[in-house]
């Protein structure tokens, strides 16, 4: 049937790859995108066509994983010339928005919503403190942890995000039985976590059979699926019949189960429906959320239906030289458009990390030299690889951010040590203000293991207690001696002893070569903290600390001093903000920079063994897409120069090592 009209986009032509998705008359169509192959706009154009056969705006439903993405689908229906009165007239939102607006109509009324770890902090904490307290527990041994702190809380909201969007739990096989530690660990989590998870839950839910006392970032997708996979399903499937014409979802890549499970309930309650997904299985990094290539692939087919596949593979975004290397590097086809500019993408080789961190510093004083403006984004695998990196561009003047994880001075592995030296010395002048005081006294009572407060009264008085020591560097000692060291666990005691005794020799020798042992920052940070990966980036950050020692050199009382300086200068410039100025510099994790491009992306430590993760090779492989991918003007990779990652052999960048 020819196709009686069709839309054609303001300042556009469409690809015949777009053209074929616009025009599409299918029930399902999963379209397999590459990076940078515009996918928002051909979403866009998907949307317009079906408003172009007459289909009601209302009959719309545009569903995407993050705010940005929807802001960027509205942008581009406008650009491509569809009319405000009809744009204003789409439902176009994130799931988890969706969801929540759903169950507000349901339930009468709206929770609150907490949005940040401060807000969530203390009923993580109440949870391990009600968990830890239960009768009855038939295995108390695996819950006598010692840990309270911002790392604990932090690691405990991860795994709770897995849980929600995997719905470990209430998928779980009743054959399998009561929760023990053997099933804990078959499901992939730790029983600690299991344990304070279902007591969050109880906790967030007040019993309350309306709504639940208050719900985070996640947490209405999991609800409505919970509801839905309940004895009270009929309750909420009505909400789902919208008579839908057209249901699109943009970043597929990034859906989990519960979405999934809301997914496939609405396509059942609205079987008129045609579906569009749109995603790119290489840039599954959200697996610490739950996503999974296969809600793309086989277990759509599985649980949903039979569905076409349409691809879009030519980038708009960088290169054909870049958009061969990462073709290569995932395994698929890939080119650039014609409208693509030229990415110039540079190797550079490192004798190791001090030159590294000294390479990162002439590409940011060539960037900020040449004026062009744009962003230059520095990617990293793991924060600690910050360190050497953030202590050359602070000592050059440079003006940056962080986006995904704190300045490194500010971390609370590197304000114990910074405390350590300053309690040993009894020189506290360093930490300028009472926010630095009180950060401080918070890393040193999290690592010492100090028990949490029994209740809000205990809470807010200890919090008071704090606040008072930190008002003046004339309290911090006796807060040290008094509160931290006194009330501290007893092997960690003994391990803080020991570091702040070597600390007081004031010697850079028996630092750089003895501290690692006194503090046995794995063994320290493992009582306190649930998850492994979260011990081993506190010792990876300690041992980058030592590496700038062992490369500064000179007295440590003046090596302490330096860093001292630098903190305060970070907390006046307000570090961690985005900067102002055009130009700009910013260091980020790979997830933080995931959907967005920048002028210049610069990706040091490709080097063996140190890019790798606590993934599979399979999710560091999808990192590493997703970092190369951000790129638009330029893309410079630094590697040692002995140990090149193989991912850049694989991507035809360097020649196989003999």
């Amino acid at each position: 049937m020819s196709e009686p009209q069709i839309f054609q986009p303001a300042g556009l032509v469409p690809t015949p790859e777009q053209r074929a998705i616009q025009l599409a008359r299918l029930r399902h169509l999963l379209v397999e995108a590459n990076a940078g192959a515009a996918k928002t706009t051909t979403l866009a154009l998907r949307i317009a066509q079906a408003l172009q056969r007459g289909c009601p705006p209302e009959r719309v439903l545009a569903l995407t994983y993050t705010r940005p993405a929807v802001q960027a689908l509205r942008e581009r229906l406008a650009e491509i010339g569809l009319p405000a009165s009809l744009l204003r007239r789409l439902a176009i939102s994130t799931f988890d928005e969706f969801c929540a607006a759903l169950l507000r109509g349901l339930e009468g009324g709206e929770p609150a919503f907490l949005s940040t770890p401060e807000q969530l902090g203390p009923w993580v904490q109440r949870a391990l403190a009600r968990a830890q307290s239960l009768p009855q527990e038939p295995y108390p041994e695996e819950l006598a942890h010692a840990g309270v702190g911002e790392l604990l809380v932090e690691g405990l909201l991860k795994s709770f995000a897995l849980l929600k969007g995997g719905m470990a739990l209430d998928r779980r096989d009743e054959e399998q039985g009561r929760l023990t530690p053997a099933l804990a660990e078959e499901l992939g989590f730790d029983y600690l976590s299991l344990r304070v998870w279902s007591a969050y839950e109880a906790l967030r839910r007040g019993g309350n059979p309306d709504r639940p006392v208050f719900r985070a970032e996640g947490d209405a997708t999991y609800d409505l699926a919970r509801a839905l996979a309940g004895e009270a399903a009929d309750l909420y499937q009505p909400a789902l019949q919208r008579e839908l014409a057209l249901l699109v979802l943009d970043e597929m890549h990034d859906t989990n189960r519960a979405m999934f499970d809301v997914l496939a309930a609405l396509l059942r309650a609205n079987p008129q429906a045609a579906f569009v997904g749109v995603g790119d299985r290489d840039q599954v990094i959200h697996g610490s959320a739950g996503a999974e290539a296969a809600f793309m692939g086989e277990t759509f087919l599985r649980e949903i239906g039979p569905a076409e596949r349409l691809p879009l593979s030519a980038t708009h975004r960088f290169g054909s030289a870049l958009s061969q290397a990462v073709g290569r590097l995932a395994h698929k086809p890939y080119a650039s458009s014609a409208s693509a500019r030229d990415t110039a993408l540079t190797l550079l080789a490192c004798e190791g990390p001090a030159d590294m961190s000294r390479q990162v510093l002439e590409q940011v004083r060539a960037h900020l030299g040449a004026g062009q403006g744009g962003e230059l984004r520095i990617l990293l695998r793991h924060p600690a690889q910050s360190v050497l990196i953030e202590d050359r561009l602070l000592k050059a003047g440079v003006d940056y951010a962080t986006e995904g994880f704190a300045a490194y001075l500010q971390r609370p592995e590197i304000l114990l040590v910074r405390g350590l030296h300053a309690h040993g010395r009894e020189d506290f002048e360093g930490f300028e203000t009472p926010a630095a005081r009180a950060a401080l006294l918070r890393a040193l009572l999290q690592f010492a293991g100090v028990p949490p407060a029994a209740d809000e009264d205990e809470a807010r008085v200890a919090e008071q207690g704090l606040a008072e020591a930190a008002s003046s560097p004339a309290y911090l000692r006796e807060f040290i001696e008094g509160q931290v060291l006194r009330r501290a666990a007893s092997g960690a005691r003994a391990l803080l002893q020991a570091a702040a005794a070597l600390l007081r020799e004031d010697d850079m020798a028996r630092f750089i070569a003895g501290f690692e042992a006194a503090l046995d920052p794995r063994r320290l940070a493992g009582r306190v903290l649930v998850r492994r990966q979260d011990a081993e980036q506190v010792a990876a950050g300690i041992q980058q600390l030592l590496l700038l020692a062992a490369q500064e050199g000179g007295e440590l009382q003046a090596f302490f001093r330096v860093l001292h300086s630098q903190a305060n200068r970070l907390l006046r410039s307000g570090a961690g903000s985005r900067p102002k100025s055009g130009g700009r510099v910013v260091l980020s994790s790979i997830e933080a920079a995931k959907g967005l491009e920048f002028e210049h992306v610069l990706l040091p430590g490709l080097s063996r063994g140190v890019f790798a993760g606590t993934g599979s090779a399979h999710e560091n492989r999808n990192l590493l897409y997703v970092a190369m991918t951000r790129a638009r003007g330029r893309l410079t990779l630094l590697y040692d120069r002995r140990a090149p990652s193989r991912y850049l052999i694989d991507a035809g960048l360097l020649p196989p090592v003999s």
